[in-house]
């Protein structure tokens, strides 16, 4: 009888420790018995997975969400950042975060020079609505859209989550630049698309990188950006961020300038 008791005790501890296992491998989000096929934009490429951002709107994840992506075959294909892909997978998201998919093919459908643009197939007229429907942070002259994708990307980013946001910003005459924000890896990554901007200078792609990202807030205004330097003071920030012409101009992409909702 004791034996048994053993038994089950031991037994009932195994369920236990199974339990508490499976959770930290992720539950499946999507169960589905037909190949799926996600469109999605290179962030980095390691051994055996790739990192990815959602390309547009899908029936499983949300644009632009980052995804890794496994599969064995990556050198084989030598991929630069902002290579726009086709995964074909079973239509299994492991649900972690990222979130994880195993990829039975990869297709190249844009490749990329100088590592950038994934924005060719956005058209020459993008309208705001366009942009907010398309699931990107939208900064229009008079509102905005999505602005929790903005929180999303500096939540995550600050603890070290990869993290990916396209913004679309607007020009008086109504003409579209469009930002990716990249972190992954310890680095920030600013790419901007001016090319439909009418008035643009001659430099239409602008890419750079950063170590930090930083908040400014005074009164009812936030603004979320990108510097090399941490821990900017407001002071500063109003010095040498806003004043292009100080002497000692920090370098700096604004990512938000919202008012705080009161």
């Amino acid at each position: 009888m004791k034996s048994i008791t053993l038994s089950l005790q031991k037994l009932s501890l195994l369920t236990l420790l199974l339990c508490l296992v499976i959770p930290a491998s992720g539950c499946r989000k999507s169960e589905e018995t037909e190949d799926k096929t996600l469109r999605a934009i290179v962030i980095s490429v390691h051994d055996e997975s790739i990192m990815t951002a959602v390309s547009g709107k899908n029936d499983v994840l949300t644009p632009f969400e980052p995804v890794s992506v496994h599969y064995k075959d990556t050198k084989d294909l030598n991929l630069q950042r902002g290579t726009v892909i086709d995964i074909l997978f079973d239509g299994t998201v492991m649900e972690s975060y990222p979130p994880q998919i195993s990829a039975k093919k990869i297709n190249i459908v844009e490749d990329v020079a100088d590592n950038w643009p994934p924005t060719k197939d956005i058209p020459e007229e993008y309208p705001y609505e366009s942009a907010k429907e398309d699931g990107v942070y939208a900064e229009g002259l008079k509102e905005t859209a999505n602005l929790e994708l903005v929180d999303r990307f500096l939540d995550y980013s600050t603890q070290g989550i990869t993290a990916y946001l396209r913004k679309v910003s607007y020009t008086i005459e109504g003409d579209p630049i469009i930002t990716d924000f990249i972190y992954d890896s310890g680095k920030y990554y600013a790419v901007t698309d001016a090319s439909r901007d009418a008035y643009a200078g001659e430099e239409k792609i602008i890419a750079k990188e950063y170590s930090y990202i930083n908040t400014y807030e005074k009164e009812n205004t936030r603004i979320v950006y990108l510097a090399n330097q941490k821990d900017i003071s407001p002071e500063d920030f109003e010095e040498m961020v806003l004043n292009p012409d100080n002497e000692n101009h920090i370098d700096a992409v604004i990512i938000a300038n919202n008012m705080i909702a009161q």
